[in-house]
């Protein structure tokens, strides 16, 4: 017995709504019932959804229905139920209404229905028609006439995008004279036309139908031509089999279709069918003018049907629907919503700041209580969020508080995408894998402005603008801002659960990343930071099932504390090509499912995140807010040379039963200036925390090697995919525990095998140009970009032979001591920017900050104390902390049985 279920369709158009019940059995669609009642879609949001909601749930009756499937005019995004409407005369006050939300909302209590769908009215329609012809195997064109203009492709059982037909998008909107294609073929023309050839307003374009003199005679032939002119060079591009004409308009066919026949410009044999035709002539004929078919079922009766096909199409074609997909990719964990009790005896995977009790909330009811004595609220943020799953929760949330609410979403006000990557395009780095160009722009050169002013509130109730940008749109109310962490975007891109800005889909990860950090990350950290201070609540969105909170004064005040106390960014780790395993045995609870571990982001501040804690609730924000509240808290003098970018960077690089890096070079500080747009470059050095038999440090040329050889090899291995004898023009150096090795850009180096190198550099993290890579595939199978054309252009070959070994490896010097302490001094090469020191103490000792920034490592010891003003901090082995340029005086006291050791790094005086 063939199995029967039940589906509600939807044709909404600007003058009516069509509801259907369509009965499945098998693979057949039945009309079993349907309603048509006319529509006012310029009347106010609140009551033309009204009127949706009833007629949705009229047609329903009391059966059980599978689904909802809404047919709706363009433009709209579909996927995510937003109406993207603007100035055409219909739904005036629908645009960015988030229809998928509001009317979810509303249809609570329906039996089945989650998430209505929505389809574009003339691909339902299409649909329709092909299901009614049997046309899934020819090529067909569905031409909509009502309000506006639709145009929908079909071929050999697909439904094709618009954007990739003739033209390249919509109908409706084809540049044709003074105007685009609607504005001549649509119900106003016609009226509009009407009253200049006779002066009179006419309210109904079946009026104008009706009345057969010479005057309406000449408004359709009129529209007939403009109609050929539009769809000529379309047909002659796609070529189709088949042409379907629906809408209201279409009724009155045999009053354009001869001129319309006649200026149409085809040759090749199409059949063109319309729906509704009420004239009483059979309208289908062909290029030769043969008659070849009959009037069919009305417009929207196909839509209603063609809607449904449309939504079971596509969950029949989804093999991996969105609802069901992973929405990150990664064996590592999410940060917990609450700090699991007990004392930890290792390394901390989620340090935390404390707060007072009661200082963050958590969940999404606590959220729409603070939310619903409120009129208007924007809801921003960062690029990853997963907003609707954000915006699903939190409607229901305000539904069980009895809240009604309108859902608007900025996305509409976006610029088209092609638009934005042709503005993108010289900052993207053309086909270059790796690097761009740092975006000069805001965030506002991705939206329209008079789109972001056409963004109204409904009326009555809680309006919600939500997007990234949704307080460009300048409602009144607050302000509310999505987190996540970069970490998490990363995972969420890697699986296919986020998109760059203005972007339709997401890309390839690669390519998402590069576009990330060159643009996205750029424009979002400059609009937060304007954001900043008027904030009424941040949000930490990284988890799906739960979110914490914070008010945003609250949060003010606690990142004014932060800026004079002990605190740890929160470090987060990543596999790679040459990774190792030290990090596997020594951290407990990093997951062993990864293959490797090759770096710990320790303190790359541009990826980090610091979290709150309060009463148990974790809270994790990037770690740039700490800058903006105060720069000059955080960094001391050296804020005036770096503003809100923090200069230093802590990392680790573990090759412990791995393989050595890449061998590689950094830009020179005038290079990356040029081709990147960064303030300054990277220099670096390696810190070996420990190290194993053998382990070695590949570091500057050997004596003699000239950059012809040099470039005559890597050229030949890269070229023929032949190993190189890397020793032969690069001097290596034995690697032990607490040795430090300079690296300022321009220097050909790598870390081998069997190290875990603390890696102190300036904060510049990603301009690293592979010269030769021992011919190995990163762990996707393919092989790793190399950078030889830039290496070469920077590489100093006059680091070479003894040079190297009295420049580059640093030899420590005493500065102070005292009774059982000694302060050492590692001296760093000119072109470095910071210091760097070692305590080492059996005690205590007290320290000073003179106005910098430190930034430290217990690089020996068990654990130790770390004290300031009014926070103490407990730091074990191999964990990072900062001490801002604010805390002014602080100590460190030993907890170990053994004598302590920790590396600091700050920014020289000189420098700034």
């Amino acid at each position: 017995m063939e199995r029967t279920q039940y589906y509600i369709g939807a044709d909404i158009g600007g003058s009516h709504i069509t509801t259907g019940l369509v009965r499945q059995t098998g693979n057949e669609l039945f009309l079993e019932r349907s309603h048509e009642v006319p529509l006012n879609s310029r009347e106010p949001f609140e009551e033309v959804v009204k009127n949706m909601v009833e007629e949705l749930r009229r047609i329903s009756g009391q059966l059980n229905v599978s689904g909802i499937a809404l047919s709706f005019p363009g433009p709209f995004i579909y996927d995510k139920g937003i109406c993207g409407i603007h100035a055409q005369c219909k739904y005036d006050h629908f645009f960015g209404a988030d229809l998928k939300t509001t009317l979810r909302s509303q249809l609570n209590g329906l039996a089945g229905i989650c998430k209505p769908s929505f389809i574009n009215d003339a691909d339902a329609f299409l649909l329709g028609a092909v299901n009614e012809y049997g046309w899934q195997n020819e090529r067909v064109l569905a031409i909509t006439l009502g309000t506006g203009l639709g145009g929908a492709y079909y071929d050999h059982r697909k439904l094709l995008d618009v954007a990739q037909m003739p033209g390249g998008g919509e109908l409706y909107n084809t540049p044709y004279q003074d105007g685009i294609a609607e504005d001549y073929i649509s119900s106003r023309w016609i009226l509009k036309r009407y009253q200049e050839l006779t002066g009179n307003k006419t309210a109904e374009v079946k009026d104008i139908a009706s009345l057969s003199d010479e005057i309406s005679r000449q408004v359709f032939a009129e529209l007939g031509e403009h109609l050929a002119a539009v769809l000529s060079p379309v047909i002659r591009e796609f070529l189709p089999t088949g042409i379907v004409f629906g809408g209201n308009i279409s009724k009155a066919f045999a009053l354009f279709k001869e001129p319309f026949i006649d200026l149409l410009s085809m040759n090749h044999k199409v059949t063109i069918r319309v729906a509704g035709d009420t004239s009483g002539s059979d309208p289908a004929t062909d290029n030769a003018g043969n008659n070849s078919g009959h009037v069919i079922d009305d417009t929207s009766a196909l839509s209603v049907k063609g809607a449904v096909a449309g939504h079971l199409s596509q969950t029949r074609h989804l093999s991996n629907p969105p609802e069901k997909r992973a929405f990150r990719k990664t064996h590592q964990p999410l940060l917990p919503l609450e700090k699991g009790a007990g004392q930890l005896s290792s390394y901390d995977l989620f340090p935390t700041y404390p707060l007072e009790a009661g200082r963050i909330q958590t969940g999404y009811a606590s959220l729409a209580e603070h939310l619903s004595s409120f009129s208007t609220v924007m809801i921003d943020g960062y690029s990853g969020v997963h907003w609707e799953h954000f915006v699903e929760s939190l409607d229901l949330a305000l539904r069980e508080y009895g809240t009604t609410t309108h859902w608007f979403c900025v996305d509409v006000a976006l610029k088209e995408e092609k638009e934005v990557n042709s503005m993108l395009k010289p900052y993207l780095g053309g086909d270059d894998p790796v690097f761009g160009r740092l975006f000069t722009g805001d965030l506002t050169d991705f939206f329209d402005e008079k789109k972001l002013a056409a963004i109204q509130p409904a009326g009555r109730g809680l309006n919600i603008l939500y997007g990234s940008g949704a307080a460009l749109a300048r409602w009144e109310g607050p302000v509310l801002f999505l987190d996540v962490p970069k970490n998490e975007i990363q995972y969420r891109s890697r699986a296919g659960t986020a998109c760059n800005i203005g972007a339709r889909a997401p890309s390839l990860p690669r390519i998402q990343y590069k576009r990330f950090y060159f643009v996205d990350w750029v424009v979002l950290n400059k609009h937060k930071k304007a954001l900043f201070p008027r904030l009424s609540v941040v949000v930490d969105q990284q988890r799906l099932s739960d979110i914490s909170w914070m008010n945003g004064d609250a949060f003010r005040d606690t990142l004014k504390k932060m800026s004079a106390n002990v605190f740890r960014a929160r470090p987060w780790f990543e596999a790679g090509a040459w990774g190792g395993d030290w990090m596997k045995q020594h951290f407990d609870g990093l997951s062993q499912e990864e293959p490797n571990y090759a770096w710990s982001f320790e303190l790359i501040t541009p990826e980090n995140g610091i979290v709150l804690e309060s009463g148990g609730k974790l809270l994790e924000v990037s770690f740039d807010f700490l800058m903006y509240q105060d720069n000059k808290a955080i960094l001391g003098k050296a804020a005036a040379c770096f503003g809100d970018q923090f200069p230093i960077r802590f990392d680790f690089l573990d090759t412990f039963s791995g393989g050595n890096l890449s061998l590689q070079c950094h830009p020179a500080g005038d290079y990356i200036k040029e081709h990147f747009g960064e303030n300054f470059t990277q220099d670096e050095t390696y810190y070996i925390l420990d190290a194993g038999t053998e382990a070695e440090v590949y570091l500057g040329f050997q004596e003699g090697v000239s950059e012809t050889g040099f470039r005559t090899a890597i050229e030949k291995s890269a070229a023929e995919n032949v190993p190189m004898d890397a020793k032969a023009f690069v001097q290596v150096f034995p690697a032990k525990k607490h040795d430090l090795f300079l690296i300022p850009n321009r220097t050909i180096h790598c870390s081998g095998e069997n190290n875990l190198v603390l890696e102190i550099s300036s904060t510049p993290y990603i301009y690293t140009f592979k010269l030769y890579d021992w011919l190995r595939m990163d762990l996707d199978g393919k092989p790793r970009p190399l950078n030889i054309k830039r290496g070469l252009e920077n590489l100093d070959f006059s680091r070479s032979g003894n040079r190297v070994k009295q420049e580059l490896i640093s030899v420590p010097r005493l500065l102070e001591e005292g009774n059982d302490w000694k302060l050492l001094e590692l001296p760093t090469h000119p072109e470095h920017f910071y210091r760097i020191q070692r305590l080492e103490f059996g005690g205590e000792m007290s320290l000073d900050t003179a106005g910098q920034a430190h930034i430290l490592n217990l690089v020996e010891g068990e654990s130790v104390l770390v004290i300031t003003e009014s926070r103490q901090l407990l730091v074990r082995y191999a964990e990072t902390f900062v001490i801002p340029a604010n805390a002014g005086s602080y100590r460190v006291i030993n907890h170990g049985a053994s004598p302590a050791r920790i590396v600091r790094a700050f920014v020289k005086d000189e420098y700034c």
